[in-house]
């Protein structure tokens, strides 16, 4: 080791070795530029007006003292491409295996880390922009017992429980709550994080009958290994339908482990019909932690909406399911009585020919309910979609950048429909497509299909950032695609 970075360290651990007791259980303490040196370690930090300024590679504020069970908000303010960590339970401040950690980044999508701030990393990770750049937002942090809460501007983000003699994966093998440091962290080298205080209150022991102590179910192991892995593991395809609340759809979200997009239908005879009524779906939902989506219902979308007001929404997704055949007839396909099949082959071919129209020219990003038949024609599906059908699909989806959604709620596509896509490079988004309050389920399907095609996290969609949204790219086509 080189002899500065030696006596750093040293130094370091000489002045934690001098612990200080920290606030007193049940008071509330704030921590901020005027009392800093009596509570934290300040490295590569500037002391300014607004706070304590972080911005450097090597800058972090190191609480002087232990902490097991507490309450803490953050007033934090990052500017463009800045990320940081927040980590707690920390016996070992140097390291970023040791303790939990919270990521702090309000970049957007596809723009560094894909994890949000809110996020606990590796252990419930959030893919979502829960706060933006150049404006001050409060990270909160709740532990107490054995269970975790994380907060951005008083919206719960990730909520877990850690299980009884829980065992991580080798580099993060001490990332268990324990009594240990609080450490606000940069983590990259772009742009500035500025800190403005932090309130905190040290909590009493819970009796250890109020600690619930739970053990993961076969599907929550998977899960636990894929946010372990850093698997984008996100429901792009929610409806808050059937008296399901956002409340409720959050918090089932948490509870398996996964991130939701939340979506409006959007269309001719459905509940959104225009401008007005997208703005005012957008802005009832624009301060929830899940995406914001719009589901485009029917091949007339395109002749209701603005770019401008689509624009706003994280990305936007579509199926095959409602058009109008040859006939003139306008047909949705989960509807019996509307569905006419003169010909089967026909139907197919007609069918296909309504996805690479709709795909090839609507500015969409996820192609939803894939290859749904009619009930008619269901329990035919291997024999009719033949492997030309399914290179044309799966063509038009490549060609347009087009991600391939693997539906819970119908089981669709086919695992062999979905090993082809895979193969062709394809991007997959998983989707649940959810009734009601009582099927949100748990992407059994697509956990199952994830396994048997092989499906990495290089291989799942991630909606584009703003400055990159299709619909203000290339417009909405001149009339309806079918």
């Amino acid at each position: 080791m080189h002899l500065s970075k030696l006596i750093a360290a040293l130094f370091l651990a000489l002045c934690f070795s001098a612990c200080q007791t920290g606030p007193k259980k049940g008071e509330v303490t704030t921590i901020d530029a005027s009392n800093i040196d009596n509570y934290c370690l300040l490295h590569d930090v500037s002391v300014t007006q607004d706070g304590l300024l972080l911005k450097n590679p090597s800058s972090s504020i190191t609480s002087q003292f232990n902490i097991r069970n507490f309450e803490l908000t953050a007033k934090l303010k990052t500017t463009p491409g800045a990320e940081g960590i927040l980590v707690f339970a920390a016996t070992d401040a140097a390291s970023t295996a040791d303790g939990y950690e919270i990521k702090i980044n309000n970049s957007d999508y596809r723009v560094g880390n894909l994890q949000k701030t809110g996020s606990l990393a590796r252990i419930r990770n959030n893919f979502v922009r829960t706060a933006v750049d150049d404006q001050w937002f409060t990270l909160g942090v709740n532990v107490e017992g054995n269970h975790i809460k994380v907060l951005v501007n008083d919206k719960t983000i990730s909520e877990y429980d850690e299980p009884m003699n829980v065992v991580r994966a080798n580099d993060i093998s001490r990332r268990i709550l324990s009594e240990g440091r609080i450490v606000i962290r940069r983590s990259n080298g772009t742009g500035e994080i500025m800190c403005g205080g932090i309130t905190l209150k040290s909590l009493n022991d819970p009796k250890p009958d109020e600690a619930c102590q739970i053990s993961p179910d076969s599907l929550m192991k998977v899960v636990d290994q894929l946010n372990d892995q850093e698997f984008p593991l996100i429901d792009f395809h929610t409806h808050l339908k059937g008296g399901l609340t956002m409340d409720q759809a959050v918090k089932h979200a948490q509870f398996i482990g996964c991130n939701y997009g939340v979506a409006a239908n959007c269309g001719l005879k459905f509940p959104v019909t225009n401008d007005s009524t997208l703005n005012a779906y957008y802005n009832a939902i624009k301060k929830e932690p899940v995406f914001k989506a719009m589901q485009c219902e029917g091949r007339e979308w395109v002749t209701l909406f603005s770019p401008k007001v689509i624009a706003q929404f994280d990305y936007i997704f579509t199926d095959a399911m409602t058009w109008t055949d040859l006939k003139g007839r306008r047909m949705r396909l989960w509807i019996p009585e509307e569905t006419f099949v003169d010909n089967e082959d026909r139907f197919m071919d007609m069918l296909v020919g309504k996805i690479e129209a709709e795909l090839s020219k609507e500015p969409v990003d996820i192609h939803a309910n894939p290859t749904f038949l009619p009930a008619k024609l269901a329990p035919d599906y291997d024999r009719l979609w033949t492997p030309e059908r399914m290179d044309r699909v799966i063509k038009v989806l490549k060609e347009n950048d087009v991600a391939l959604e693997i539906n819970a709620r119908f089981k669709l596509p086919s695992i062999t429909f979905i090993k082809r896509a895979r193969e062709a490079g394809v991007k997959f988004s998983f989707g649940t497509n959810n009734g009601s309050n009582n099927d949100l389920g748990r992407l059994e399907y697509c956990l199952k299909a994830m396994k048997e095609a092989g499906i990495t996290k290089n291989d799942m969609f991630i909606p584009r950032p703003s400055n990159d949204k299709k619909v203000m790219k290339s417009g909405l086509p001149a009339k309806i695609t079918g």
